[in-house]
C-alpha cells in the first residue's frame, strides 16, 4: 500500500494463481466503499511465441489494439470505428461512426477488455463506452469536463 499524500492510496496485489477472488480493503476494521472488490486473475500470456506478423490489417489506421480471451482482436481506428477480427484475421464486425449516440465513437483512442466486457475511451467525445465482446451496448459514461 502506497500513501499518495493526497488522501488516496495505491494498492498493489500480486496473485499467485489464476481464478476469481474477492479483495477486501479495510480501514480501522471497516470496509472502504465498494469493498470487497471482485478480481479475475488470468494466466500471463507468452508473447514470445507469436509469429511475425500475427495479423495483417489493411484499409484502416489502427490506434489501439486489444485481444479478447477467445483470441478476437479489437482495433480502434482513426475512422471513428471499432473493428473486430477473429483469430484468423477475418473481419467479424465494424461498430460505430463519428457521431455521439450509443456505440458511436468520436476518435476512439483507448481500449481495454476484461473478461467479456470491452471498454472504449474516446479522445474527442470524452466518454467511455461499455459493450460486450459480442458488440452489445451496455452503457456510456463521462462527458466534457
Amino acid at each position: 500500500v502506497t500513501d499518495n499524500n493526497d488522501g488516496t492510496y495505491l494498492v498493489f496485489v500480486t496473485p499467485q494463481q489464476s481464478g476469481r477472488y474477492k479483495l477486501s480493503i479495510t480501514i480501522h476494521g471497516q470496509d472502504i466503499q465498494g469493498s470487497p472488490f471482485d478480481l479475475s486473475v488470468v494466466p500471463q500470456r507468452d508473447y514470445t511465441k507469436l509469429r511475425d506478423p500475427v495479423q495483417t490489417i489493411t484499409g484502416i489506421i489502427p490506434v489501439c489494439i486489444a485481444f479478447s480471451d477467445s483470441g478476437d482482436m479489437f482495433v480502434t481506428s482513426t475512422d471513428h470505428y471499432l473493428h473486430v477480427y477473429d483469430i484468423g484475421g477475418k473481419k467479424k464486425a465494424t461498430i460505430g461512426s463519428g457521431r455521439s449516440g450509443e456505440l458511436q465513437f468520436q476518435s476512439p483512442c483507448g481500449i481495454f477488455i476484461g473478461g467479456e466486457i470491452v471498454y472504449v475511451a474516446e479522445c474527442k467525445g470524452h466518454r467511455i463506452h461499455k459493450l460486450t465482446t459480442g458488440g452489445e451496448f451496455l452503457g456510456t459514461f463521462g462527458e466534457r469536463g
